[in-house]
């Protein structure tokens, strides 16, 4: 068994390597790239990524366009697809931002709480391989081919002929660049699957009222606000007069997958939570029950002491017992349902001045 000097030390090791570790997802390597002229989270540095990633983006429709002379053609959706373009972008960014947070959460708040050497070395490792570059391009090549193949009848339908080479490599980049973002909430939802495996610090008598819970529910909250923001973004665009009616008819299915990955998470959340809740009791109650099973056995029962140690143990077990494993509270939902509002509010902006057209009459 490790000693408490070694589970300091593995601990001081994993946050260092959690730490490291952020600067090498993809998204980061891109970002620290591309704003290296400037202080890293500065302004500057978010502003140059975003002119120059988009810049980066463009760049094939425009001087393939113009060597090829496809520009003419798709003038017509041009905005459209910068939009389309920009908003991606946004995504990447706020995708980052989230996760760059619950790797920091994780270095500075989880860490700290769990309770076995092994387990250290097992969260690093799952951390590591789920941002290998090897299982990132398993999830994001395919949904870009998917999203290309989306995109080019999109915006070659508009103009009645094929959109153009230039176009097709600008949306094919841009597929790549929303598979980098889809990937960030797969990997929290599955990050929140597997908390669940590891063995924390706890509160011996009331395992639900233990810190690392509220650590890693407020962990994985503040990662489906920004998701849940960027949802009501994505709603606001959809639903402006940068797209046409055919496009618009995508913003119900957009609204509907953001709804479903919310709830999906915070689902699995409230699992995970209450699965080490439950594990905690009955490792406790367990060892009461072992300790019960042991003085019954090669005690005298009719002894004063031994009946009031029994009697003890029987109530700490009961009350244990007793003790909340549902993490399911009013607040929980509270926080559910204003995070599915977001994409709601985001289309209800996007369509402000109908609905003051229709409460005008």
């Amino acid at each position: 068994m490790a000693t408490e000097s070694e589970l300091i030390q593995k601990r001081q090791e994993v946050k260092a390597e959690i730490l490291a570790l952020k600067e090498t997802i993809p998204s980061a390597r891109i970002f620290n790239q591309l704003g290296k002229a400037f202080k890293q989270n500065s302004f500057g540095y978010w502003l140059s990524n975003f002119i120059l990633l988009s810049l980066i983006l463009l760049s094939p429709w425009i001087f393939i366009g113009l060597a090829l002379k496809e520009i003419e053609k798709t003038i017509p959706v041009f905005v459209t697809g910068l939009a389309t373009t920009e908003i991606t972008v946004l995504g990447l960014v706020t995708a980052h931002i989230a996760v760059q947070a619950i790797l920091d959460d994780i270095a500075s708040r989880i860490v700290e709480k769990i309770s076995s050497v092994d387990d250290l070395s097992k969260i690093l490792l799952w951390l590591k391989q789920t941002w290998s570059t090897q299982n990132v391009v398993t999830f994001v090549l395919p949904l870009c081919l998917f999203w290309t193949g989306l995109g080019i009848p999109s915006l070659s339908l508009p103009i009645h002929q094929f959109v153009g080479f230039g176009v097709s490599l600008t949306v094919f980049l841009v597929g790549l660049v929303g598979g980098m973002m889809f990937y960030a909430p797969l990997w929290a939802s599955l990050l929140a699957s597997s908390l669940k495996a590891y063995q924390y610090d706890l509160n011996t008598f009331s395992p639900a009222n233990s810190e690392i819970l509220s650590d890693i529910s407020e962990m994985l909250t503040k990662g489906m606000y920004m998701m849940a923001a960027y949802a009501a973004v994505l709603s606001l665009f959809f639903s402006s007069s940068l797209y046409d009616q055919k496009i618009k008819t995508f913003i119900f299915p957009v609204m509907a997958i953001g709804w479903i990955v919310i709830l999906a998470q915070f689902l699995l959340t409230r699992f995970t939570l209450s699965e080490i809740t439950n594990r905690a009791k009955w490792v406790t109650l367990n060892r009461i029950q072992k300790k019960i099973n042991v003085l019954e056995a090669t005690s005298d029962l009719s002894d004063k002491d031994t009946a009031e140690r029994l009697f003890r143990l029987a109530d700490i077990h009961k009350q244990i017992m007793a003790s909340k494993t549902n993490t399911f509270d009013l607040k929980s939902v509270s926080t559910l349902f204003s995070q599915l509002m977001l994409p709601l509010l985001g289309l209800l902006l996007g369509n402000l001045d109908k609905i003051l057209k229709l409460l005008s009459k």
